[in-house]
C-alpha cells in the first residue's frame, strides 16, 4: 500500500492543477447539494478552506443566514469543541470510496471524528480527490458517512 506521505504530495499537487473556472463551477454546486444536506440539522460544524481546498465560503454564508455556522478553532494542535453538533463538513486532501480520508497528517479531524462518533459526517472535496483504491489506514483513522465531490 502506498505511504501517506507519498499520496498527500499527490493530492497536493492535483489541486494546485484545478482552474480558477473548476473551483468556481464547484463552489456554486456544493452551494446547492449541501443546503439540502445540511437542512434538517441546526448545528453544523463547518470549515474554512484553504486556498488550495474547494471554497466553502457560500455554504457558510448559507449556515451564517440560518444560525447555523460553526468553525473550529485549533488550540495546542487540537480541534477544541464544547457544542454538540449534529453534523459536521470535513476536510480532506484525498476520499476513498468507504468514506476513509486522507488528511494533512496532523490528526486533528480524526480526534474529532473519534469525539463526535454519532454525528452525521460529510467529506467535501473536487471530483479529483476521490481515489478508487483504498486509501492506507491505521486505528485512530474515522470515516465520514458521506462524501460529496464536486
Amino acid at each position: 500500500m502506498i505511504e501517506k506521505d507519498v499520496l498527500r504530495d499527490k493530492y497536493k499537487e492535483i489541486l494546485k492543477h484545478i482552474s480558477l473556472e473548476r473551483r468556481f463551477y464547484a463552489k456554486e454546486l456544493l452551494l446547492t447539494a449541501l443546503k439540502r444536506e445540511v437542512e434538517p440539522y441546526q448545528k453544523v460544524l463547518s470549515f474554512a478552506s484553504l486556498k488550495s481546498e474547494i471554497d466553502l465560503s457560500l455554504i457558510n454564508e448559507f449556515l451564517i443566514k440560518e444560525k447555523k455556522l460553526f468553525l473550529p478553532k485549533v488550540i495546542e494542535g487540537e480541534i477544541r469543541t464544547e457544542i454538540d453538533y449534529d453534523c459536521i463538513l470535513v476536510p480532506g486532501l484525498a476520499f476513498d470510496k468507504k468514506g476513509f480520508r486522507l488528511g494533512r497528517g496532523g490528526g486533528h479531524y480524526d480526534k474529532l471524528l473519534a469525539k463526535y462518533e454519532n454525528v452525521y459526517t460529510i467529506g467535501v472535496c473536487f471530483n479529483e480527490q476521490i481515489t478508487l483504491s483504498d486509501l492506507p489506514t491505521e486505528s485512530h483513522d474515522k470515516r465520514v458517512q458521506k462524501v460529496c465531490a464536486f
